[in-house]
């Protein structure tokens, strides 16, 4: 029979599974390893529903009983400390990017496809289309944003869920918004290539590996400062960062970067910049790897 050195699962807040594989490991008598990807929302709200329901009591004692957990960024390492997991447990591990997915796109053809001219000013956003992801209050903010006078279309890419579909029905205007279901690995690329500014103010994301690839293609970012994206943009430096739910900040910023061409170039020349030297996959299984040994 196949021997098994670690067992190894993810993700929260899927408990089922990863009470499984806990259980796997104590029969196998090796070590449980953990990668939870604590969503931890709104730092600002002391009740904020996500991080509820990321650390409730039954999946902090899962990674209590792990041997090692892997986390990926400085806030969902403090939230996990804050709920009582040791220090010594925590392993700061960080994502990749897969950088022939994302870059060499055709800005070309990604205008012609979307029916946007070369000069105007593109905000990209993909993402399950959601309230989560920050899709609805992107659209409210742009709506702002174009009655102050900025001018710029936005294109959205990606699978719709149910409260961006019902948002949307009654959502105007519509006239400067493309819409973009899955895309393709080509359309990926282009999709990059064809936009000026990315932007997703999500509230439920642990890392954000779209941030990295949008930096790959030397793009600024523009997100909430939740979760963890805000231990992965540095605002002001490779990106914009809004306090989460503030649609009058997220637009001045939105307006802020349309009207500023070095600015942009400044942030997504930096982003580049910390991408190609500290998010490199192999970095990160290497890191991985060097943790089971040690813990074997």
């Amino acid at each position: 029979s196949q021997k098994f050195d670690v067992v190894h699962a993810t993700a929260f807040p899927y408990g089922w599974p990863l009470i499984c594989a806990l259980e796997l490991a104590h029969r196998l008598n090796v070590p449980f390893f953990l990668t939870p990807f604590v969503h931890t929302g709104d730092p600002e709200d002391p009740h904020d529903r996500m991080r509820r329901s990321y650390t409730k009591p039954a999946l902090i004692s899962l990674a209590q009983a792990a041997s090692r957990v892997f986390v990926q960024t400085e806030v969902e390492q403090e939230t996990l400390l804050d709920v009582g997991v040791t220090a010594e447990k925590l392993t700061i591990q960080g994502m990749g990017v897969d950088v022939e997915s994302c870059t060499g796109g055709s800005r070309k053809n990604a205008r012609k496809e979307w029916g946007i001219e070369n000069h105007e000013i593109v905000i990209g956003h993909l993402a399950n289309k959601s309230w989560e992801k920050g899709t609805i209050d992107l659209l409210r903010a742009s709506q702002m944003a174009w009655q102050s006078g900025a001018d710029f279309r936005l294109v959205l890419a990606g699978p719709e869920m149910r409260n961006f579909r019902e948002f949307w029905a009654t959502f105007e205007p519509k006239e400067k918004i493309t819409l973009r279901g899955w895309l393709t690995e080509n359309q990926k690329r282009d999709f990059f290539a064809g936009i000026d500014i990315f932007a997703m103010p999500s509230r439920s994301d642990s890392f954000g590996i779209v941030f990295l690839e949008a930096w790959m293609n030397r793009l600024p970012n523009l997100a909430y400062r939740a979760g963890g994206v805000a231990s992965v943009i540095r605002h002001q430096v490779d990106g914009l960062l809004v306090r989460c739910g503030d649609l009058e900040g997220l637009a001045r910023s939105i307006h802020h970067l349309v009207e500023d061409a070095p600015l942009r170039e400044r942030l997504g020349q930096a982003g580049y910049a910390k991408t190609v030297t500290d998010f490199h996959w192999e970095d990160k299984l290497r890191l991985i790897e060097e943790c089971y040994h040690e813990t074997i």
